[in-house]
């Protein structure tokens, strides 16, 4: 994961929002998180580009109150 990208992942853990696309620059990104762990609220996180549709997983996270666990996650995603 490039530091942009780790970037969005701060800007979703602290303001819920994802930030400017990593490769394209484009502000057109947006995440979905997925609980597998209902007890735990572990799961894990797509963050992806509607403008490049570049995406990153982040799989084994906590997944804190807040956070967008709603939404579909768009097909044809290059990860």
């Amino acid at each position: 994961m490039t530091e942009r990208g780790l970037e969005n992942l701060k800007s979703i853990a602290n303001t819920g929002n994802a930030e400017k696309c990593p490769f394209c620059g484009s502000e057109e990104t947006d995440y979905k998180c997925s609980i597998v762990d209902q007890e735990n609220r572990l799961g894990y996180m797509d963050i992806w580009c509607n403008g490049c549709k570049r995406a990153f997983h982040v799989s084994r996270m906590e997944i804190s109150d807040g956070m967008k666990t709603d939404g579909q996650i768009p097909d044809r995603l290059v990860y």
